[in-house]
């Protein structure tokens, strides 16, 4: 009779144990999607007073976004270890693949970049989709948004974005727009801004040192700034000449369908 029961009580933990392994697994790894667009607009830094000589740099560790197709996540300063695993389980294989862009046709921003673009009065920069895990502050990897580390031509946005968790999710911009400095009283220039770090190893590294690239602009202008998001909320990041659109939602707000919420500031109107 007791081995009855002992056998009985036993199923019933198993039984509760997973039950309870996808909750505590969505809880663990609080995967998310993000849609990030980024835009110029070519006449807004007429008025302004720009810093001369802005504090424009890389972060010693970083990552970038991989293309639908490529089976690894590009090397960027450091690899982000905390989405490895020595041994792929049955259960990360039911996670989706982190920080790889989505295809195109789901960017709940395109109508939006598309109109933004029969205006005129926009550029648009960047604008991807993709999926990741949101960590604490001290683990997340800042996000390259630029290969101006594989060599080609110079890009005219350059810079990160970081996205992490502390009590809200936070969005940390460190953009700057390269610029030919029409807004400018003379011939100056400033020195140019670091290129950013390779996305795979170079070449060079084996064949000689690396060539030397001519900055082909002016000036450049930065877009410094830290916003606290909600998930599910379009947030709109405003400056005289560069605008981002962010959207952050969680993985089960996605399935849901949950209604998305007002954006926090006035949007750019096409």
């Amino acid at each position: 009779m007791p081995d009855r029961y002992s056998a009985q009580f036993a199923r019933i933990l198993v039984c509760t144990a997973l039950l309870l392994a996808p909750v505590a697994l969505a809880q663990a790894d609080k995967w998310y999607r993000v849609e990030l667009m980024v835009f110029s607009y070519p006449a807004g830094g007429a008025a302004e007073q720009w810093d001369a000589t802005p504090d424009l740099a890389y972060p010693e560790m970083a990552r970038f976004l991989t293309s639908q197709g490529e089976r690894s996540a590009p090397l960027g300063s450091a690899p982000d270890r905390s989405t490895t695993s020595v041994e792929p389980s049955a259960a990360a294989s039911l996670q989706p693949t982190p920080f790889t862009t989505l295809p195109s046709t789901q960017r709940e921003f395109a109508s939006k970049a598309n109109s933004m673009h029969r205006s005129g009065r926009y550029r648009i920069l960047f604008h991807e989709a993709w999926i990741q895990p949101m960590k604490g502050q001290s683990a997340a990897l800042p996000i390259v948004l630029d290969r101006s580390g594989d060599g080609g031509k110079w890009p005219e946005l350059q810079g990160t974005v970081n996205l992490y968790r502390s009590n809200e999710i936070n969005l940390e911009t460190n953009l700057w727009l390269n610029t030919q400095g029409e807004y400018l009283h003379s011939v100056w220039r400033m020195p140019p801004p670091p290129l950013g770090p390779p996305s795979v190893a170079p070449q060079s590294a084996v064949s000689g040192p690396k060539e030397e690239r001519t900055y082909p602009y002016r000036h450049a202008v930065l877009l410094k700034q830290t916003r606290l998001l909600r998930s599910g909320e379009t947030n709109y990041l405003d400056h005289p000449m560069l605008g981002v659109l962010v959207k952050v939602s969680s993985l089960s707000e996605t399935d849901a369908g949950a209604p998305s919420q007002p954006a926090t500031s006035t949007e750019p109107k096409p």
